[in-house]
């Protein structure tokens, strides 16, 4: 017999047979319904299969049995299609936050203590460790830098280097005396403002976003320095990284505005260029240099004879100082030979032909590895691209080829190619790098940056000898705009680094960071001078409060200054009534005081009807339960977030009563829900800066090391030259006569008479390492007021820049010869 009740009573009637219970779905829960709408609809079909074969069975009917089986089949995948909807609704409604406040206490209920531990304070001592570390190595790197020149050409031509090291050794870091020499100290009240101060420029962009193309070019190096090193330190977390891209969305969107087209950028005008080449220097840069572009400079270092030198000019010129310095005779080839000729050359065509083919090698091996490794690139790097992707094509409709110029400039002249042509300046290789090996860098960078901005070379000027790379860079082009197409597919930082202008408001502990007194007080004037530019409200503007309150910037001098711990401090948190930023403070502090009241009160019933909770009855009954219980602060919290909710409400900020605050309680839901993931990621980002800190401290006891490998290094090789009689305590005076030294080529030309040449003599000594003195005389009697003086590394400087003649007082010198001079009389083993 077929059944008369309704089809909808079937599917109780299952349920009731299955044991199973059903809930009506709540109000939330229907607006998901639509999600899984297909599913549903199968629960539907299900529901009247059942009935319509009870209808068409017989009873006496020999395949009742069969069919009765098959019936009882379909229920069973029924009620599994139906644990499987409700299954995904909870999940889709805990995602979405659609909770009850019931639902939302059982989660507090059963989360785990430690959950409640968060690792900020951890955290924001391990940044200022992190800090620290960086200014010391920073400190390091500077101070190999500056004798880096001088020593690569000392080395080479095995010179005396004693005073080099003494320069080095002479260089030591200020005693604690010395640094409070003129100590400059701020005022209670000017720490106060300071710390104001960086806050609002660190989490209000607009401010320096409109400053950064208002500073003047000759100090916009320290000033990009301060703003984007200092103040962003090195992306040590989300927090930091979302604050200055979004810095860097303000800039790039206010100077592409006022452009003409993408190309612009281009410009030795534009600012974005000396922003995005500042913020490479960060970690996030560094780790894609060490990961892909180290290895590939490691081969191209360690190669002794690789030469890429491809002016044929240069390559002529070498051989003949090579001839020179080597026999200590002029060489017959002929210096003014042009160009044209010199292509001619056999040795020349030769070596260019070789060195070509190298060089094409290895750029394709650097092309390669930076293709396969888009992923590794800095999210902030390819996030930028796709700001100035989407600008570009809504602003001025530029074409993909466009596009790419500016991606390829930024990606790799402004980011790789600095770290080609200067890789120690980015700690990629872990030796000196020799002059050769820096210049055959150079030489490398400029076939791929031809590449990586899709140009050919042109065969002008330089560029003549470079032609042969030109079908090389052609069969590149394709691959290339495929890297194009792919670099600016990211997502928004809000997702990428889940960080929204809200979790800035919610921060427990108040961010620190480390900056000189110098960049304080430069800041401090910039801003002074912009101050009426910089202004974004007609009345009460948060910066031109701030600057009142502070007295005429600090004079520090580079003795008196020094680094001092900032804790940054938002002076306008009491102001909830200022702005949105204000509001959403407000709001923050808010969901955090209802999860206390959650936590305090009893479990609330669990909803049946279709329903709303009502917050605000729920509130006034949490007053009653603190005073009832002898717990005040429940009672004083419920009051405190009822004002705060009709202040939000009042402000717009929430929709409030219109939805019987629905939608805070959702957010409230999310929170809570993802309370472990944010934990997780502090203690994952924990680990991150604990190993951090850890290479930056490694990398600093590497560089120490490499300072006393160095120091050691030159004293060996001190060990091995020095004067030729190394017993007598007085300098010895070497004496060559005018014409000895006319005659092997040394004097180029002089203002002495020919009457004196035949008489005149010079002596020649050093009594300090690099440094030799010349007198000349006539009849015993100096014609000098005072010897003439020659230094080792300007000789060196010039012979490497091929530059030939040393004017003196009197004299012209050849430079190579006079080289050759003092290496045979005044260093041992030189032949």
């Amino acid at each position: 017999m077929s059944d008369p009740r309704p089809e909808d009573e079937h599917v109780d009637a299952s349920s009731e047979e299955s044991g199973e219970e059903t809930e009506t779905p709540t109000a939330p829960e229907r607006r998901h319904i639509d999600r899984s709408i297909t599913l549903n609809s199968l629960v539907k079909q299900a529901d009247n299969i059942g009935p319509q074969l009870i209808k068409n069975i017989k009873r006496d009917d020999p395949t009742w049995t069969e069919e009765r089986e098959c019936l009882l089949s379909l229920l069973h995948a029924r009620m599994l299609l139906r644990s499987i909807i409700e299954i995904r609704l909870a999940e889709e409604r805990y995602a979405a936050g659609n909770l009850s406040v019931h639902e939302i206490q059982n989660i507090l209920k059963n989360q785990r203590e430690d959950v409640e531990t968060d690792w900020i304070a951890e955290i924001q001592e391990l940044k200022r460790n992190m800090i620290a570390e960086i200014r010391k190595n920073h400190a390091l790197e500077k101070q190999l830098a500056s004798l880096d020149k001088r020593i690569s050409l000392l080395i080479k031509h095995r010179s005396n280097i004693k005073e080099i090291i003494a320069a080095a050794t002479a260089k030591k870091p200020k005693s604690n005396k010395e640094r409070d020499t003129a100590r400059v100290d701020l005022t209670s009240k000017q720490m106060e403002a300071y710390q104001h101060l960086f806050y609002l420029l660190q989490t209000a962009p607009e401010y320096l976003a409109r400053l950064c193309t208002l500073v003047q070019p000759e100090r916009m190096d320290n000033f990009l320095d301060t703003v984007i090193l200092t103040l962003f330190g090195d992306a040590f977390s989300p927090r930091e990284e979302f604050l200055i891209l979004s810095l860097y969305k303000l800039a790039i969107s206010q100077e592409m505005s006022q452009m003409k087209s993408v190309g612009d950028l281009l410009s030795v005008d534009s600012v974005v260029p000396k922003m995005i080449i500042t913020y490479n220097r960060r970690k996030q840069g560094h780790q894609f240099l060490k990961q892909v572009i180290a290895p590939i400079l490691d081969t191209v270092i360690n190669q002794a004879d690789l030469n890429l030198e491809l002016n044929p000019v240069t390559i002529y010129h070498t051989m003949i100082s090579d001839i020179e310095i080597q026999t200590g005779t002029k060489s017959n080839l002929n210096r003014n030979m042009k160009e044209d000729e010199i292509l001619e050359q056999p040795d020349v065509k030769r070596i260019l032909g070789q060195r070509i083919e190298k060089c094409t090698a290895i750029c394709e091996a650097f092309f390669r590895d930076v293709l396969a490794n888009v992923g590794r690139l800095p999210y902030g790097v390819r996030w930028i691209a796709k700001q100035i992707q989407q600008i570009a094509q809504k602003n001025f409709g530029s074409s993909d080829d466009e596009i790419d110029k500016v991606f390829g400039y930024f990606v790799y002249y402004r980011f790789i190619n600095l770290a080609i042509v200067t890789p120690d300046a980015f700690d990629l290789v872990d030796k000196e790098l020799s002059i050769l090996a820096r210049k055959n860098l150079v030489v490398i960078s400029k076939v791929l940056q031809t590449l990586f901005t899709l140009n050919v070379f042109q065969g002008q000027g330089g560029e003549k000898w470079l032609l042969p790379f030109n079908s090389w860079i052609k069969k590149q082009n394709a691959d290339l705009k495929n890297f194009f197409r792919e670099l600016p597919k990211v997502t928004d930082p809000s997702e990428y680094l889940r960080v929204d202008k809200y979790n800035e408001l919610t921060l427990k502990i108040n961010p620190v960071i480390v900056i000189s007194l110098q960049e304080i007080s430069q800041t401090h004037q910039v801003l002074l001078e912009h101050q009426k530019t910089l202004k974004l409200k007609p009345a009460n503007d948060p910066l031109e409060n701030i600057l009142g309150s502070l007295p005429p910037p600090p004079e520090i001098s580079d003795a008196n200054d020094r680094e001092i711990q900032l804790t940054l401090v938002n002076k306008f948190k009491e102001n909830l009534d200022e702005d949105v930023t204000s509001g959403a403070t407000l709001y923050a502090e808010t969901k955090e005081l209802v999860i206390g009241v959650f936590k305090g009160i009893p479990l609330q019933k669990k909803r049946e009807d279709e329903g709303l909770d009502d917050l605000i009855g729920l509130l006034h009954s949490a007053q009653q339960f603190g005073k009832e219980n002898g717990q005040p602060q429940i009672t004083e919290n419920a009051t405190k977030i009822l004002a705060n909710l009709a202040k939000l409400e009042a402000d717009k900020i929430i929709i409030g009563s219109k939805d019987n605050y629905e939608s805070f309680l959702r957010g409230i839901a999310l929170e809570v829900t993802n309370r472990a993931e944010i934990r997780e990621q502090q203690r994952k980002e924990n680990t991150r800066l604990t190993f951090a800190l850890r290479e930056l401290r490694k990398h600093g006891a590497y560089l120490n090391d490499q300072i006393q490998q160095y120091t050691n290094y030159l004293r060996d090789v001190m060990n091995h030259y020095g004067p030729k009689d190394a017993s007598k305590k007085s300098a010895k005076h070497i004496k060559f006569t005018y014409k000895e030294l006319s005659k092997k080529g040394i004097i180029v030309s002089s203002d002495v008479p020919k009457l004196g040449q035949k008489t005149m003599v010079f002596y020649i000594w050093s009594e300090t390492p690099g440094e030799f003195e010349v007198d000349a005389k006539l009849a015993g009697k100096s014609v000098v007021p005072e010897p003439m003086k020659l230094y080792l590394d300007e000789l060196l400087e010039k012979a490497n820049n091929n530059v030939s003649e040393l004017q003196l007082d009197s004299v012209t010198l050849d430079v190579n010869l006079t080289l050759h001079l003092l290496n045979r009389n005044f260093l041992k083993k030189i032949k």
